[in-house]
């Protein structure tokens, strides 16, 4: 071959090379325009709330954005509350029977469903208790002997009474005393909220995160079996700080700890997750209980009942009931997972040791 028709096919290649180089750079440019995400942060229930959203149209991911914010603080203030007058808990609180929304009677409904199948570990008539410790607000306090006990006898699930008729009403009933909480579980059913709603739109995938709940939703673009990965919190750190990170598909995530909310007295920490057989902070074998599930209602229930029965036969039972999975981190740094999430968990953090043993 001529030195002339060597320079000409080596001219020819690199104009190729240049031209494949282009397309390449153009169906990338293509394909982050199509799955660069919308992404926002917020208040909301009294926390923080992430945002990040997937799928071919941004104006639609702007309208999810708007949709996430106004869901959940229509939910918190219309349903949820306890302060808010005339939200449906402040209305049972105050009238002990109420019609309530279908959104607001299924959660009540799920709640008495877990309290059932955990002799009432997880109990959201607990009301009139959580209040006296008032932890996570500026009206926190250890009450007396006296005031635990008296909450102590207003507390019973199974004075609960669930009436829903064929015309569509859903009326609730409670005992003369008590005094329902639905915030163990809020960010939870925000997290349901949300899926509902995205199931209506074209939204191909998204993470949200309400406090220590979060919401996987349909598949992530970034990876290519659309798994997503939610990070774990440490819980001797920081806020921000996390032990692991967690490679799930589509699910629910809450996670509940005894460093979220805590009041010293005397030189003594008081976390607020109250058991409800005590009347005081539940003294737990766990430091922190994350728990996966289809429901995010759910995930929040069982991430409180099981922190109360700490790494135990009763919680691994519980979590079977309603084909969850749960991460179990002891005070000493030990890992427990069931057995549906071996393998999934990546410690980014060496002073935590995946454990093995039985309850």
């Amino acid at each position: 071959m001529s030195d002339r028709n060597k320079k000409l096919l080596f001219g020819a290649g690199v104009v190729a090379l240049a031209v494949l180089l282009i397309v390449v750079a153009y169906l990338l440019r293509q394909k982050t325009s199509l799955e660069e995400p919308v992404k926002n942060t917020t208040i909301g229930m009294g926390t923080v709330v992430s945002e990040t959203f997937y799928g071919k149209d941004k104006s639609e991911l702007k309208e999810a954005v708007t949709m996430t914010t106004d869901l959940i603080n229509k939910l918190d203030a219309s349903r949820l509350s306890w302060r808010v007058k005339g939200s449906d808990v402040w209305n049972l609180n105050n009238e002990h029977s109420a019609y309530v929304d279908t959104v607001t009677f299924q959660c009540i409904e799920q709640c008495f469903d877990v309290s059932s199948k955990c002799n009432g570990v997880f109990d959201i008539t607990i009301g009139k208790l959580s209040t006296l410790w008032n932890i996570g607000t500026e009206d926190a306090r250890v009450p007396s002997e006296e005031e635990i006990e008296e909450a102590l006898s207003t507390i019973d699930y199974k004075q609960i009474v669930l009436l829903p008729d064929d015309k569509g009403s859903y009326l609730v009933e409670i005992g003369a005393n008590q005094m329902l909480d639905l915030g163990a579980v809020g960010k939870g059913l925000a997290c349901d909220r949300i899926k509902a709603n995205l199931e209506l739109t074209n939204v191909k995938g998204a993470i949200v995160s309400v406090g220590g709940s979060v919401l996987a939703y349909g598949t992530n673009p970034v990876y290519e079996d659309g798994t997503w990965n939610i990070g774990i919190r440490d819980p001797f750190r920081g806020d921000t700080d996390i032990m692991g990170i967690l490679n799930y598909g589509p699910c629910c995530v809450s996670t509940s700890g005894d460093y979220e909310k805590v009041l010293e007295v005397d030189g003594k920490k008081y976390h607020h997750i109250l058991d409800p057989r005590t009347g005081y902070p539940a003294e737990s074998n766990v430091t922190s209980v994350t728990v996966v599930a289809d429901s995010g209602t759910i995930s929040d229930a069982l991430s409180t009942a099981c922190f109360i029965l700490g790494y135990s036969d009763e919680s691994l039972a519980l979590l079977k009931e309603y084909n969850a999975e749960a991460i179990f981190i002891n005070s000493n740094g030990q890992v427990y997972l069931t057995p549906g999430l071996e393998g999934r968990l990546t410690k980014t953090n060496g002073a935590f040791t995946f454990m093995h043993d039985e309850p």
